[in-house]
């Protein structure tokens, strides 16, 4: 009898626990070009950065069946000097972050989509930059209407790291750099960016050799405008604070510092998106993976031989998340002063 109950109690626990299926892998664009970080907006359309390194001719796409194809508009696609960050929110209007040239200040720019018009242009002023911003992503709270931008600092990749939050109310066009050089935004010491099993270095034009180590980089908002999720692109901890404290334009830096509290650990990463659930997708660089971070831990999700560097990613209204791989470690600079990568570069989606 005893061991028929403990059969009867095994069935029912094996009936009640849910089969997790293996996560579903859509390549929905390939390209010559690199991509940067996707954007999608609230009818799914899938919009896109294409990434500096490659120096395009059209720096923002649409992504029209598996091709793209230049966003708004050809002529504003090609006039922007570079851009990585793109986001959209709810009625459709698409962000735009212009990293600026030594000729052109960096801006964000809104599209409105829905009318096909210019919605707002906020350039940065000199007082939110530093020599060598490098205003690379950034998040959106809609309630409070504020944009978040990661500047990683360190143009030049090997320069001076001088992290910090730019803060801009996208009704206003206000402007506050916070948090400069603190700790949560600086590469963690004693810990090696590694992509392919090799720990990444960037080779300047005399052909020298340095370690990489960048500091802040991927930064996202929950779908409650709730919480802000950033970390540096280099291995060690993802941080959050809350969206309605980094957006407060009265409060101090103490205060501003002492709102920031570690979430979890990560891997180095490029890009990083937060669902409604409490769940952050990170871009593993190191593992050829996206992982989840939630108040568990982090976990690799999703793994595949074709995720060679995992730049941007973005979870679209349908819960399904879309990814951009694009071999960065594999360009010129990082892979010992030769051009390595071998188109084409991916778009991909994953949906379980």
């Amino acid at each position: 009898m005893k061991r028929l109950v403990q059969a009867m109690c095994l069935s029912a626990v094996l009936i009640a626990t849910p089969a997790y299926a293996e996560p579903q892998i859509t390549v929905l664009g390939e390209f010559e070009e690199r991509p940067g970080n996707p954007a999608i907006g609230p009818d799914g359309t899938i919009y896109f950065s294409v990434h500096p390194f490659d120096q395009p001719e059209f720096k923002v796409m649409q992504l029209v069946g598996s091709e793209g194809v230049p966003f708004p508009t050809p002529e504003i696609s090609r006039s922007f000097a570079a851009v990585i960050g793109i986001q959209v929110e709810q009625d459709g209007t698409v962000w735009i972050l212009d990293m600026g040239s030594a000729e052109t200040s960096p801006k964000l720019l809104g599209w409105d989509v829905q009318n096909n018009i210019l919605k707002a242009v906020h350039y940065l002023p000199d007082e939110v930059n530093v020599a060598n911003s490098f205003h690379q992503d950034f998040a959106i709270d809609e309630v409070r209407r504020r944009a978040f931008i990661a500047d990683m600092s360190r143009g030049g990749i090997i320069d001076a790291s001088n992290p910090a939050i730019v803060v801009v109310d996208l009704d206003t066009g206000q402007t506050r750099r916070v948090l400069e050089g603190h700790e949560s935004l600086q590469p963690e010491a004693g810990a090696t960016m590694i992509a392919e099993g090799e720990p990444l270095t960037f080779t300047d034009e005399q052909g020298n050799s340095y370690p990489v180590e960048l500091g802040l980089n991927p930064i996202a908002i929950d779908a409650q405008n709730e919480w802000v999720y950033f970390s540096t692109i280099h291995p060690g901890t993802l941080y959050r604070i809350p969206a309605e404290t980094l957006g407060n334009f009265a409060i101090d830096e103490a205060d501003l510092a002492a709102a920031i509290a570690p979430f979890a650990a990560k891997p180095s990463s490029d890009g990083i998106a937060a669902d409604g659930q409490g769940r952050v997708y990170i871009t593993n660089v190191a593992d050829n993976a996206i992982s989840i971070a939630d108040e568990t831990g982090t976990r690799i999700w999703v793994q595949d031989s074709r995720f060679v560097w995992p730049d941007g990613v973005y979870v679209a209204p349908d819960g399904s998340v879309v990814a951009t791989i694009n071999q960065l470690n594999r360009a010129a600079p990082f892979n010992g002063g030769t051009a390595g990568a071998e188109p084409p570069f991916l778009i991909i989606r994953i949906q379980e």
